[in-house]
């Protein structure tokens, strides 16, 4: 009668007799729980920012921003006149009325023009709007200060802009101690802030960083409502009264219903549908939901390594039952029942995928500083995206060494004796 712990050891030992063979098994393994790992890993971290972008603006707002009709797009350059599109004045007065649970609200407006310092030019987004943008907007100042009341009722000529055009601009010089000219005004730069997250179709990749904000007075007065855009061989004017609006609200579920207020209002009064409404919850609801799809599918994907290593297992099992038989017959010779063989090998195989999977978590700890460094995107470990791949390679092995461990029960010991 063989004891447990007699067959754990012979099993081991048979690993350790065909070292090769053991690590290489191994490694199949390793690599498959690897691979499941840094894809869930990628796959939580894109999550994560998308929906930190989202929050960003805050579950309790909403926004509404001019959209340009796609039928209208380069109508300006064909007819030589100004487009008129987008939210009015109206819309805003009417909109603020109208929506139950509203705790505030914060308007601004956007022209394209071109910032320059000495001989840098670079084309930006000047947003004109009052201190509560900030808030409402979710912006964090990075250094200096954000617009202020006093900036907004004496109209001075003072920016805000993103650290990444203030590098673009400023290069390592103080931004804050500058001057810089915006569509030929000379604004002082009074704060640097972190770029906002989300962007339209109306914003082409380049310009998204690119943003300065200045008072609403100020932008009315220096800049209009027009955005004249003069390139080589082509002349494109717009009108747009507001060019954006966020709406702070009670709750979540005021955010629902005064969306939906907001949509049918706007339906009513515009023809086309020449703006566009942003529900932050509504796309962080989205994201989750996609993010099962997408985790369900890298997860199928990445469990194909695992099923080619179990398939690998299993044939170094068979053949180990083959080289073995004759040591199998003795074993039931000497008294070994079909059970202690069953175990034995069982044991091998498991031994094989714990051992794949544990240096494969150990792997897993690798996967988001190298993704940030040759990927620079973000991945995110998290304790069940480390259990569930290892608590696979368990059952790989249990599966994978099944059949070859009652293969090897079922043989003849007097057969097996003859083996040579």
């Amino acid at each position: 009668m063989y004891k447990v712990t007699d067959i754990v050891l012979l099993g081991f030992r048979s690993l350790t007799t065909h070292k090769v063979r053991s690590l290489l098994a191994i490694l199949s393994i390793l690599f498959g729980v690897w691979s499941v790992i840094a894809m869930l890993a990628i796959n939580e971290g894109a999550r994560y920012e998308a929906e930190q972008s989202l929050r960003q603006m805050g579950t309790d707002k909403f926004l509404i921003q001019s959209l340009k009709p796609p039928q209208d797009r380069g109508a300006a350059q064909q007819t030589g006149r100004a487009l008129y599109y987008g939210l009015t004045r109206a819309d805003h007065r009417r909109l603020s009325e109208s929506l139950p649970g509203l705790l505030g609200e914060v308007a601004g407006h956007e022209t394209r023009k071109f910032a320059q310092y000495g001989t840098r030019l670079v084309p930006v987004r000047v947003f004109g709007t009052d201190p509560s943008y900030l808030q409402l907007r979710g912006l964090r100042v990075a250094a200096g200060r954000f617009l202020s009341a006093a900036d907004e009722l004496r109209c001075r000529n003072v920016c805000v802009m993103t650290q990444s055009l203030a590098r673009r601009l400023f290069g390592y010089e103080d931004p804050l101690i500058s001057v810089v000219r915006l569509g030929g005004e000379s604004f002082d730069v009074v704060g640097l802030v972190d770029t906002p997250g989300g962007s339209t179709p109306e914003v082409p990749a380049d310009l998204v960083s690119n943003l300065v904000y200045v008072p609403a007075s100020t932008e009315r007065t220096r800049f209009g409502e027009y955005s004249i855009l003069r390139t080589t061989g082509s002349f494109e004017a717009e009108r747009v009264e507001v060019s954006q609006i966020i709406f702070h609200m009670a709750d979540e579920r005021a955010v629902l219903a005064g969306a939906k207020i907001a949509e049918s209002i706007l339906q009513r009064e515009h023809e086309s549908p020449d703006y566009e409404i942003n529900v932050p919850l509504d796309k962080i609801l989205q994201l989750q939901r996609q993010r099962r799809l997408w985790n369900i599918m890298f997860f199928a994907i990445a469990s194909i390594s695992l099923l080619v290593g179990a398939i690998g297992i299993a044939n170094i099992m068979l053949a180990s039952v083959t080289e073995r038989t004759r040591e199998i017959g003795i074993r039931r010779a000497l008294g070994a029942k079909r059970r202690d063989i069953t175990v034995q090998f069982l044991v091998e195989a498991v031994t094989l995928t714990t051992g794949g999977g544990l240096m494969g978590i150990v792997l897993g700890f690798v996967v988001p500083p190298i993704v940030q460094a040759v990927l620079k995107v973000t991945a995110i470990l998290s304790p069940p995206m480390l259990m569930v791949p290892f608590l696979m390679a368990v059952a790989v092995g249990l599966v994978s060494g099944l059949y070859p461990a009652m293969r090897a029960a079922r043989l003849d010991p007097i057969t097996a004796l003859r083996h040579e």
